[in-house]
């Protein structure tokens, strides 16, 4: 991977960089769409081809128009495509945005690199935007993305209940956020 397409890049010991999404990208998340175990938690599944390469370039136009920052969470080792880390809703006069956070590699699920990529976009908003509050929203069930906000520094916030129906019932949406001040004591700045 050339180094002028890494975005984000941790010289500590993290297992991965984050990058701009690149067209041929859709191939690996539409690949990722079919496996029903490895996006369980997704309320977007089973797309067409089509329908994920197009996804794939209005993602790269916001980005590239700064609507919305959302890179590709890669490993360092092999340059392979493991996820996709959001920074959304981003509101400069208030100063707070939100993550969305997937490891779409189901062999990559629960091995930490969701809060590896996590930290280091929590980093960029609070160091590089300018952000004073960034929240999650994670679906009740999703028990490895609470523990990876929790590990992040978030604080629980509140439940917006029943407030996702998937697989033919309702989940809980629980709320979560973490103040710049709260990431700097946490992680050094």
């Amino acid at each position: 991977m050339a180094k002028e397409k890494i975005i984000i890049e941790n010289t500590s010991p993290n297992r991965v960089y984050l990058r701009a999404v690149e067209p041929e990208d859709y191939l690996t998340s539409y690949r990722w769409r079919s496996n029903f175990e490895a996006l369980q938690y997704e309320t977007h599944r089973y797309v067409s081809k089509e329908t994920e390469r197009k996804w794939v370039l209005k993602i790269i136009e916001e980005h590239e128009t700064g609507k919305s920052v959302r890179l590709a969470i890669c490993l360092k080792e092999n340059n392979q495509l493991i996820g996709y880390i959001h920074l959304s809703d981003i509101d400069y006069q208030n100063r707070s945005c939100e993550i969305h956070t997937l490891i779409g590699s189901k062999e990559h699920q629960g091995g930490g690199f969701g809060t590896e990529a996590r930290i280091m976009i929590l980093r960029y908003a609070f160091l590089e935007l300018g952000m004073e509050r960034v929240r999650s929203r994670i679906i009740a069930n999703n028990a490895g993305s609470i523990k990876s906000g929790i590990k992040s520094g978030y604080t629980y916030e509140g439940t917006l209940r029943k407030a996702v129906f998937q697989d033919g019932q309702f989940f809980d949406v629980l709320l979560f956020s973490i103040l710049k001040e709260e990431f700097l004591q946490k992680f050094n700045g």
